[in-house]
């Protein structure tokens, strides 16, 4: 069966039990769905993959900071 959702842009926050808070930006390369997709879809999707990655890109250097003032800190 094939699939009919793919996962295109994603973030995690991920916590260890050794206190390591590790954050993960996935990203597909929508060029390999580009037969599947209308023009329109295509350039659509690009654009939100490019605007997506650049918001993700801005969260991670936002709480990336904000970790390391704490740090700073103590």
């Amino acid at each position: 069966m094939k699939n009919k959702e793919a996962t295109l842009l994603g973030y995690k926050f991920i916590y260890n039990r050794a206190g390591k808070l590790v954050t993960e930006r996935t990203s597909t390369d929508i060029k390999k769905l580009k037969p599947y997709l209308t023009t329109e879809e295509y350039e659509t999707l690009k654009t939100i993959v490019r605007e997506g990655t650049i918001k993700l890109d801005d969260i991670h250097n936002y709480i990336e900071a904000h970790l390391n003032a704490r740090i700073m800190k103590n």
